[in-house]
């Protein structure tokens, strides 16, 4: 057989003729069987803020508090109210006082698990402390107890420090260490607390930086005045602290930061 007869011998594919069996990856619609599986992302995408929008304000606790937990009302009047604050003439600055709307902020973030609020509130502490002509090399935080770290999954003292040296341009440094726990402050009066916190902080060596040290709460500045003297024996140079909120004189014996 020739090689001409053997080719014209070769039985010719059948052309279907119809329909096109759709390919797997799409349904008869058309649409890919992607398309769920993106929606699914989507939608995963948009929960947080879905979640947020059912969360009330820390603030008011009656507007939906967004992924902030502020509703926008309360974050314009307290960026507003913190603006209007004369520069402070001592060496620690706060936001308000630890009553009203300051301490239920204080409570969201430390105990409600609203850790975004660090993100608003560090830098407001930030712009106190430029207010105030402040130029700090460092920022510090005074850690809390592990314990207390592990129970909330966070150091709220720290998230506040980050967003506050992300504001001012200077580098955050876990610089103090808790070497010991302390038990609850609560109750206890300035000496009683001195007493408490003597040797609970170590802090690796500063070479003279001028350092900014941030807390939640100041109320009888005992622990701040502890952590102050670690950083001191530690070679650092002026050292000024800013906190979120600090309690009145009066009531200076029913609480603490921890």
């Amino acid at each position: 057989m020739t090689s001409q007869r053997a080719r014209s011998s070769r039985v010719a594919p059948v052309q279907r003729v119809g329909p096109r069996t759709p390919p797997a990856d799409q349904d008869s619609a058309g649409l890919g069987s992607r398309a769920p599986h993106a929606w699914h992302a989507h939608a995963l995408r948009l929960l947080p803020t879905l979640l947020a929008n059912l969360t009330p304000c820390s603030a008011c606790q009656e507007r939906p508090g967004g992924l902030v937990g502020l509703c926008p009302a309360c974050m314009a009047a307290i960026t507003s109210a913190v603006g209007g604050l004369a520069p402070a003439a001592t060496e620690t600055v706060w936001l308000g006082p630890y009553a009203g709307v300051w301490r239920r902020l204080v409570h969201a973030l430390k105990y409600g698990g609203a850790r975004n609020l660090a993100g608003f509130l560090g830098p407001l502490l930030a712009e106190r402390v430029a207010a105030a002509g402040w130029t700090p090399q460092l920022v510090v935080h005074v850690p809390t107890t592990d314990s207390r770290r592990l129970g909330r999954g966070y150091d709220q003292a720290e998230l506040l420090a980050v967003a506050a040296a992300l504001a001012l341009g200077a580098p955050h440094t876990p610089a103090l260490e808790r070497v010991r726990a302390t038990n609850k402050l609560a109750g206890l009066g300035r000496a009683a607390r001195g007493a408490a916190l003597v040797g609970a902080f170590r802090s690796r060596h500063l070479a003279g930086r001028r350092v900014l040290l941030i807390d939640d709460v100041m109320t009888t500045g005992a622990t701040l005045d502890a952590a102050r003297e670690a950083l001191a024996a530690a070679g650092a140079g002026p050292v000024m602290s800013a906190v979120v909120a600090r309690t009145a004189p009066p009531l200076e014996r029913s609480e603490d930061h921890e």
